[in-house]
């Protein structure tokens, strides 16, 4: 039996909504965090931290999308495993907010703040 494409995710126009809102506010944290972070007098290791995190945060994003609204996620992730996609967008939010608020405190620390 052939998955057919839908023109919606697997959890209807509301999912979508979700999904496509934390990938919104994935790019908005992540901008601000490389904006924090590519100002002078931030240290080193805070630019490393948040590039990894924002590099792994859009590779889980990209996952998702891959998993949820492609054919070939269908049938990689069918039933329960169909999970980790959906678990993986929220995640790939979670490390976009949590590289920003590294920045942020980076920037804090260094007294570079305005």
């Amino acid at each position: 039996m052939a998955l057919k494409a839908r023109p919606f995710g697997p959890g209807g126009m509301l999912m979508d909504i979700l999904f496509f809102g934390g990938v919104l506010a994935s790019i908005a944290l992540g901008l601000l965090a490389w904006r924090q972070t590519r100002r002078p007098g931030n240290p080193g290791a805070a630019r490393v931290i948040v590039a990894a995190l924002l590099v792994f945060a859009a590779l889980l994003i990209g996952f998702s999308f891959w998993g949820q609204y492609t054919l070939a996620g269908h049938h990689a992730f069918d039933e329960m495993d169909g999970l980790y996609p959906f678990v993986a967008g929220p995640l790939g939010t979670l490390l976009a907010a949590i590289a920003a608020l590294i920045a942020w405190r980076a920037r804090r620390r260094s007294g570079t703040e305005e």
